[in-house]
């Protein structure tokens, strides 16, 4: 599985985002306006930048990044944040989950969607997440579930309102739903190539839990 998405699949993604994913990235906007978390926040594997931009919506006292490793990408996310007049509380640059770009201990929070599954050594993502944050800060990695029951694919869709925006009966969204979202099996983050993974890192203090559909695993640089 490559890591990148190459163009003009970065373009129809973008679209897809929009349509799909934009409530969910609301609901993480909110939790981080919620705790009131302030300072530089990263988004890694940003694609069109529509996660930075709702934490920018929402929250205060933020500085907001994303970086992709697609140049297009980039390009498309920074015309994104044009269109919401956001493009000098954002900011987004060519960027890896293996070199980020950041000094070390400067980043408050680190967020990534759905960018675990494409990563090839998810080992050198977690220690370059690591060096980068700063004490006692943390970093939210979201990924999709393979494995997700039917139950949890409902829930999920009802919990973040998704139907509104996906203009089909809900038995083929829940049919089609691990096409959409595409990750591993939830056994694979607990004790398979991302469990290990993390095992080995320098993280000692972080969770695996599920959360309807998704994978959130929480970091935290002790």
């Amino acid at each position: 599985m490559p890591e990148e998405i190459p163009w003009p699949f970065s373009r129809l993604y973008d679209r897809y985002v929009n349509r799909v994913f934009v409530k969910w990235f609301k609901q993480i906007a909110k939790e981080i306006n919620d705790k009131q978390i302030s300072g530089t926040i990263l988004d890694i594997g940003t694609g069109p930048g529509r996660l930075p931009i709702e934490i920018a919506k929402q929250a205060i006292n933020v500085r907001v990044y994303g970086i992709d490793i697609s140049e297009d990408a980039v390009r498309i996310a920074k015309r994104n944040a044009e269109k919401e007049g956001l493009a000098n509380r954002v900011n987004f640059k060519v960027g890896s989950a293996y070199n980020t770009g950041f000094e070390n201990c400067s980043v408050d929070l680190v967020v990534s969607t759905g960018v675990m599954h494409h990563l090839k050594d998810p080992l050198k993502a977690f220690n370059e997440i690591y060096r980068i944050l700063k004490y006692g800060k943390e970093a939210w990695i979201y990924d999709g579930r393979k494995d997700a029951t039917r139950i949890e694919i409902e829930e999920t869709i009802q919990r973040l309102d998704m139907m509104e925006d996906l203009p089909l009966p809900l038995w083929i969204v829940e049919r089609i739903w691990s096409y959409m979202h595409v990750g591993y099996k939830t056994d694979e983050y607990i004790s398979g190539k991302i469990g290990r993974a993390l095992e080995r890192s320098l993280f000692k203090t972080y969770t695996v839990q599920k959360e309807g559909a998704y994978i959130r695993i929480v970091l935290k640089k002790t």
